[in-house]
């Protein structure tokens, strides 16, 4: 999908990125996305070797805004680049996310073939030489990977491979600006509802980190013990396997709580809901509450059961001929077949 969240380069940016590729003077492009369109906003000029020009990098960053780097790489077709993607914590979370959906639309625009690395970092110090030099060891390392690891990599292939096929949820998704981020405690605990190692995993928003994380996962014996389980006092997102087979998704939203973060929940309610099934979640149920007394076990049971009545098919028409009444008395039976 060549432009997976709206914003698309802006012709000045492709003849900047041509001249460069047919100057071999430029060392490197700074990218930003100004109003909903990605321009270019600084350059550095070749002025030593890969590696003393990487010294002049975290210069061009700003501490919380996000921003792409177009690096020429010491090559002597001159026409390999590497794409860095600066996007520090202290950035809006909608930034984040805007830069995050976006890279796939200044590689593809300005021609794939060019970028053969890519770096992403939260620091400026990740685009130093020093910051350089360690990802290229990274690269080159075939050190096996832990088994948390794995599992991450794993998580983030599933997320990566649904958001390449453009549907109708992630085009929604993206008009909404409803993305959303979450941590990796979060990701792994997703990670074991799904294979069934967990049956209840409830999800909190950091307003630190603007992003959403593990409050905690657990192993509830009986729909009873849902309703202690949810935040009582704010807005949260749960999963419950109900009956071991059903998979609940719990937004409860109580009226008490604080009016901005039940806007966050509610605006990035979607987004969410995208993302996780992106992961591999289902949801069978949805359940919305302002109130934990709503989640008795006899609310959800009947919640569960209205879902069942709802997706249980209609029966198909008789095919039995009608029962006809019988002619009254001293009246000839009619019969069409007869003449």
């Amino acid at each position: 999908m060549t432009h997976q969240s709206g914003i698309r380069v802006s012709a000045e940016l492709s003849a900047a990125f041509i001249d460069a590729l047919s100057s071999n003077s430029v060392r490197a492009l700074k990218i930003s996305i100004v109003n909903e369109s990605l321009e270019t906003t600084d350059t550095i000029q070749i002025q030593g070797t890969l590696e003393e020009d990487f010294a002049q990098l975290p210069q061009l960053l700003d501490a919380s805004e996000p921003c792409y780097l177009l690096v020429r790489l010491d090559d002597e077709t001159s026409g390999k680049w590497l794409i860095g993607t600066y996007v520090p914590d202290s950035a809006k979370v909608r930034a984040k996310m805007l830069y995050a959906s976006s890279k796939a639309s200044v590689t593809k625009s300005l021609g794939e073939s060019y970028f053969v690395d890519d770096i992403f970092g939260t620091t400026r110090e990740e685009f130093s030489p020093a910051g350089y030099r360690q990802h290229r060891r990274h690269v080159e390392s075939s050190a096996p990977l832990t088994e948390r690891e794995e599992e991450m990599q794993r998580i983030r292939e599933m997320e990566s491979s649904a958001a390449e096929t453009p549907t109708m949820d992630t085009r929604r998704q993206h008009v909404s600006g409803a993305a959303v981020a979450m941590n990796d405690e979060l990701r792994l605990a997703l990670g074991e509802y799904i294979r069934g190692s967990t049956n209840f995993v409830l999800v909190a928003w950091d307003p630190a980190t603007e992003s959403f994380v593990l409050d905690r996962k657990a192993w509830l014996e009986s729909p009873a013990e849902l309703m202690q389980a949810v935040a009582q006092d704010s807005p949260c997102y749960a999963f419950y396997w109900y009956g071991g087979s059903t998979s609940l998704f719990v937004y409860s939203c109580p009226s008490t709580s604080n009016v901005r973060q039940r806007m966050v929940y509610s605006s990035f309610k979607y987004g969410f809901l995208v993302t996780v099934k992106q992961m591999g979640v289902n949801v069978h149920v949805k359940i919305e509450v302002d109130s934990i007394d709503e989640l008795s076990a006899t609310a959800i049971a009947e919640e569960v059961e209205a879902k069942a009545a709802e997706e249980t098919p209609r029966a198909a028409p008789s095919t039995q001929p009608k029962f006809k009444r019988p002619a009254p008395p001293g009246r000839p039976r009619t019969n069409p077949t007869l003449n």
